[in-house]
């Protein structure tokens, strides 16, 4: 046997398992169950197994007090599931796990969480649910089907429309929309606004309302009628248990108070339950009617159409929201990018870079620390989006603070792949090219930390890729790398070409890649200079993919000498 508690506080509940024969709530840090407040004792209560199964609860001595259902403890209590214990401002609900499964079976909390404005809300121990359907009112979403009065139906909707419109927010609006239900329905007593949780997909206590201020008492749920409701996505009218001769003899009868219950769904655009509404009455004999019923379906359907327009217009809002920081993000990071390319006599440069979404997570550069010295860089971060471009920009500030002071391509390198991993990325790495280029010998140098190899075209029309002898490791990997120089004679008329995988597997409608050798074949077919071959490729690129949705992030950096 094993069990629960359900912690209670601001409107989220946390499970806490019950580990071993003996649990200690209090405030002191050695308590299995912690609970921080001033009102708390260091050790205020215990929970223990005896030898028959049975969780049971008791006071140790606290200042003040520990409570089972609103009844102070004395002395050793049984906990029953469903039993709310209550110890200063902390609220927890016990439940053995096999009804906590059965709870999470039927969609439903076994627990809901404790809103400091509002009144508990929990379901009847099985042993005393005792409610009678006496209807069940099917719903099509049409409000027409109900026969009752138009005029009545009208004022309903009136009322409502202009309670919920005057509502700030979400939570605000069930509030308010329990508030007209208070005027439309004389005979409430008490009520909930019971709305699912799309991340969990139980539902959860929006509102709580009681008439009368000396109303103290939890609000207890009818399971069997909850279930009615979500499983047959139906209105319900309970029976009068008090009236019901089938309860007369039981011995429940005396804790049973609601006389009467109207519990409606409230259905999405799509059909869904997406809350409940929960009315009850206190006063015996009064009961509530079948109008009644009907009345509240189409109240339901109204608060669900109106629940639905307020969240799909927070949603659009939020997105606006979104898209303009997607914006100012991508000016921010096309900023990083260099400004304008190096004009360096006898030789072109082409660069293009188009991100997959707003913003992405390639790199290139162009820095000219001295009239004889060019450094460049491509870096390709592992992912699309926002996180890679956040890795990029320290990317960036890493390059330019590091060849500012440091001659030596591989010296870079290290430098730089040391600085990106202490900055553990949440470990995206960086396939990434670092080089230089010697203007008065015309020779380039380049470390390549795991990226493609570049493609060196030459004035005669031959193709071939400037591989290392052994393949390296992106940056952000291993710490301690060491990566090797690559050095080559740029010879007049040749082009060196850099690219990310965004190029080679760009996907057409049939999903198949440009691969490299359609980009071998699109160099080979062009004879111009470095700004031409640069376009032609991208033009045979978009050419493939058609109408496809850009992949990938996408890089190209050509590097080309003038012929002699």
């Amino acid at each position: 046997m094993s069990a629960s508690l359900f912690l209670q506080n601001n409107g989220n509940s946390s499970r806490l398992e019950i580990k071993g024969g003996r649990v200690t709530l209090g405030r002191h840090p050695d308590c299995e169950v912690c609970l921080k407040s001033n009102t708390v004792s260091r050790h205020h209560a215990r929970i223990t197994v005896d030898l028959n199964q049975q969780y049971l609860l008791e006071d140790l001595g606290s200042g003040n007090g520990t409570f089972v259902n609103d009844v102070l403890v004395k002395g050793p209590v049984i906990l029953q599931s469903g039993d709310q214990i209550s110890i200063g401002p902390f609220l927890l609900e016990f439940s053995g796990d096999a009804d906590f499964e059965n709870g999470q079976h039927e969609g439903l909390l076994t627990s809901y969480g404790l809103i400091p404005s509002l009144k508990t809300v929990s379901f009847r121990p099985p042993d005393i649910d005792k409610s009678t359907i006496l209807r069940a009112t099917d719903t099509n979403g049409d409000i027409n089907q109900y026969q009752i009065k138009p005029e009545i139906k009208l004022k309903a909707i009136l009322e409502i429309s202009r309670t919920i419109a005057s509502a700030s927010d979400l939570d605000s609006m069930a509030e308010k929309v329990l508030e007209g239900l208070f005027r439309i329905f004389p005979a409430a007593d008490r009520g909930c606004i019971l709305l699912r949780d799309p991340e969990n997909q139980r539902f959860m206590p929006k509102a709580i309302r009681h008439r009368r201020d000396d109303d103290q008492e939890a609000l207890q749920l009818s399971r069997t009628v909850l279930k009615a409701v979500t499983d047959n996505k139906t209105g319900v009218l309970s029976a009068d248990a008090a009236n019901d001769e089938r309860f007369e003899h039981s011995e429940s009868l005396s804790t049973l108070t609601i006389r009467s219950i109207l519990c409606a769904p409230m259905l999405g655009r799509d059909g869904t339950v997406i809350g409940i509404i929960n009315l009850d009455t206190q006063v015996a004999g009064q009961m509530f009617s079948d109008d009644d019923l009907e009345l509240l379906m189409v109240i339901a359907g109204q608060t669900a159409l109106s629940y639905e327009s307020a969240r799909l217009m927070i949603s659009h809002v939020e997105k606006q929201r979104y898209d303009n920081e997607m914006e100012i993000a991508a000016r921010v990071q096309k900023g990083l990018l260099p400004a304008k390319i190096p004009e360096v006599a006898g030789y072109d440069f082409f660069v293009s870079y188009e991100a997959a979404r707003a913003v992405g997570g390639d790199y290139y550069d162009f820095i000219q620390t001295d009239d004889d010295l060019i450094w460049f860089a491509l870096g390709d971060v592992a992912g699309k989006g926002v996180p890679a471009s956040l890795v990029m920009s320290r990317v960036c500030s890493a390059v330019r603070s590091t060849v500012e002071f440091v001659t030596d391509v591989t010296d870079a390198v290290h430098r730089i792949n040391h600085h990106i991993d202490e900055a553990a990325h949440d470990g995206r790495f960086i396939t990434f090219i670092l080089g230089q280029i010697q203007l008065t010998q015309n020779e380039i140098s380049f470390v390549n930390a795991g990226h493609l190899d570049p493609l060196l075209f030459d004035a005669n029309g031959s193709l071939r890729e400037l591989t290392a002898e052994s393949p390296s490791v992106p940056l952000g990997v291993m710490e301690d790398y060491e990566y090797k120089t690559l050095q080559h004679q740029l010879k007049p008329g040749e082009r060196l070409i850099l690219f990310t995988d965004g190029i080679t597997e760009a996907m057409n409608e049939e999903r198949e890649q440009f691969g490299i050798e359609r980009l071998k074949s699109a160099i080979c077919e062009s004879k111009a200079g470095a700004s031409e071959l640069g376009t032609q490729i991208l033009n045979a690129v978009k050419k493939f993919v058609g109408k496809s949705e850009q992949y990938d992030d996408l890089s190209l950096v050509i590097i080309g000498r003038d012929p002699a």
